[in-house]
C-alpha cells in the first residue's frame, strides 16, 4: 500500500505559528532543533510498522524543501515538499515517475492521511480513501484560516473516509479498512461497522444531551469509493429492491444495536415521516419498519397537510428552519409523555443540519432528557478533481444518475446550466 503522509499537525505537532519560518524556508532547521522534534505519539512505531508490513510511505508537504527535506530524513521517509494541496498535480508527478509508488496508485492501493480539510480534499481529488487525524488540542493561538486548521466542523463536512486520534486507530483501519468503515458504508461493502459521522454533541445545563451522528456519507464531487450518493439516490427511487432496504436497515440496526448505544436506555425509537406528495410513498417508514431493535418505535412526526414546496429547494439554513417551523409537527399517540424520554430520531439525510436542531428543540420543549438525531447519509462539501474534457479543453463535473446512482463524467452543456459540449465520460462501477 501507499500511504501519503501529511507532515505538520500529522508527525510532527508543529502547527504552531513559531514554526511558520521554518516551514517557509526562511529560518533553516539546526541539528538540535531536529534531535527534539515534537514528534506525534506512536509515530515512529507506525512508520517502523508499516514499513515491516511492506507499505510505501510518502510524505507529501506544502512546506518548503529546506525544512521537509531534513525532517523526512530524520524519519526515514521520501517526501515531496511544496505540493500545493488540495491540488494534485505535484503529487501525481513524482508518483508517475517512481514505478512501484505508481503500481499501488493505479490499483487504488493508496490512502492519505492528515489533519486538516485540505488534506482530505486533497485525498478526495485523488480518488483515494482518506484519514483525517487529529491528534492535538486546537487553542485559539493555532487556529488557521487557510489550512482549517481549529475549524473541525470544515474537516467533517469534507467527508474523510475515517476519522481517528491515535496512530493505534490508523493502524486498526489499515488492517481491517472495511470494519471500520461508518455503519452504511460498512453494510454496503459486505462488512459489519457500528461506526458513525459524530456529527454534534451538545450538553445542557441539567446533565442532558442531544448529539447528531451519520451512517454515510453522500459525496458531492470526487471522493473514495465506500462513499455512498449512489445508495442515496436509490432511497428515493421507486423501483429500489428489497435487498437494497434490507441492506440499509441492516446497516442501521448494527449502529442502534451497539453496547454503548443501548446502554443509554432509549424509550423510544422515531423517525421523520415524508409528505404525502413523496416519492416513493412512505419511502421512510418501510425502512423505519425494517429496522431491528428493541427500542420501542411509534410516530411522532407528522406534515401539514398544507405543506407547500420542500427542503430541497431551500439551500439556505434560515429558509429552511422557516419551512420546518412552518409545517412539521410533533403530533404524539395518545398517552404518550416525553417528559424525561430518551428518544431516537431516524432522518435520511443530513445537508445545513436545519432539520436536526429543528426536531431537538421540539423535543426539548416536550420535556424530552437525551436525543440522538440519526441520518442515514451527510452531504459533503463538493470536490472537483480537475478533470478535463479531451474534446473541448474545459472543466468535466462528476455527476451521478439519480435512476440508478451511476455515476459520469459530464461536459455539462448550455441546456442543463453548463458551458461544456455535451460530452459524457461513462464511470466502470467498482
Amino acid at each position: 500500500m501507499l500511504i501519503l503522509l501529511d507532515l505538520d499537525g500529522t508527525l510532527i505537532n508543529t502547527i504552531h505559528p513559531s514554526w511558520k519560518p521554518y516551514k517557509d524556508g526562511i529560518s533553516p532547521l539546526s541539528s538540535e532543533i531536529l534531535n527534539r522534534l515534537p514528534l506525534i505519539n506512536g509515530v515512529e512505531n507506525f512508520i517502523n510498522s508499516r514499513k515491516s508490513k511492506g507499505d510505501k510511505l510518502l510524505i507529501a508537504s506544502d512546506s518548503h524543501p529546506s525544512y521537509v527535506n531534513p525532517i523526512s530524513v530524520r524519519l526515514g521517509l521520501d517526501c515531496v515538499s511544496l505540493t500545493d494541496k488540495p491540488n494534485t498535480r505535484v503529487i501525481k508527478d513524482y508518483v508517475t515517475t517512481h514505478p512501484i509508488l505508481k503500481d499501488s496508485f493505479d490499483k487504488g492501493n493508496c490512502i492519505m492521511i492528515g489533519d486538516t480539510k485540505l488534506d482530505i480534499e486533497f485525498g478526495r481529488r485523488l480518488n483515494i480513501p482518506t484519514i483525517w487525524f487529529l491528534p492535538y488540542m486546537i487553542t485559539d493561538d493555532i487556529k488557521d484560516e487557510r489550512d482549517g486548521i481549529g475549524d473541525e466542523m470544515a474537516s467533517k463536512k469534507m467527508g474523510p473516509t475515517y476519522a481517528v486520534k491515535s496512530f493505534l486507530d490508523i493502524e486498526n483501519i489499515l488492517n481491517s479498512p472495511y470494519e471500520n468503515l461508518y455503519s452504511i458504508e460498512s453494510a454496503f461493502s459486505g462488512h459489519s461497522s457500528t461506526k458513525s459521522v459524530k456529527y454534534s454533541f451538545n450538553r445542557y445545563q441539567d446533565g442532558s444531551y442531544a448529539c447528531i451522528r451519520c451512517l454515510a456519507r453522500q459525496e458531492q464531487g470526487a471522493c473514495d469509493k465506500y462513499a455512498r450518493a449512489d445508495k442515496y439516490f436509490l432511497v428515493s427511487n421507486p423501483q429500489r429492491s428489497v435487498p437494497f432496504l434490507e441492506t440499509l436497515s441492516n446497516g442501521i440496526s448494527t449502529y442502534l444495536g451497539q453496547d454503548a448505544i443501548m446502554n443509554e436506555k432509549w424509550d423510544y425509537f422515531t423517525y421523520l415521516t415524508d409528505k404525502e406528495s413523496t416519492i416513493p410513498k412512505n419511502k421512510m417508514k418501510e425502512i423505519f419498519d425494517m429496522v431491528s431493535t428493541s427500542i420501542t418505535k411509534i410516530q411522532m412526526f407528522k406534515w401539514s397537510e398544507d405543506t407547500n414546496g420542500s427542503l430541497r429547494n431551500r439551500n439556505l439554513y434560515k429558509e429552511r428552519r422557516d419551512f420546518l417551523e412552518q409545517y412539521l409537527k410533533i403530533q404524539l399517540p395518545k398517552n404518550i409523555s416525553l417528559q424525561d424520554k430518551n428518544v431516537i430520531i431516524l432522518d435520511d439525510q443530513l445537508t445545513t443540519s436545519a432539520t436536526a436542531w429543528h426536531v431537538i428543540q421540539q423535543l426539548k420543549g416536550l420535556g424530552t432528557k437525551n436525543i440522538l438525531f440519526v441520518a442515514m447519509f451527510q452531504m459533503t462539501l463538493p470536490v472537483n478533481n480537475g478533470k478535463i474534457c479531451p474534446k473541448c479543453g474545459k472543466p468535466m463535473l462528476l455527476k451521478i444518475r439519480r435512476s440508478d446512482g451511476h455515476r459520469f463524467y459530464s461536459c455539462t452543456p448550455p441546456q442543463y446550466r453548463g458551458e461544456g459540449c455535451g460530452y459524457i465520460e461513462d464511470i466502470p462501477m467498482q
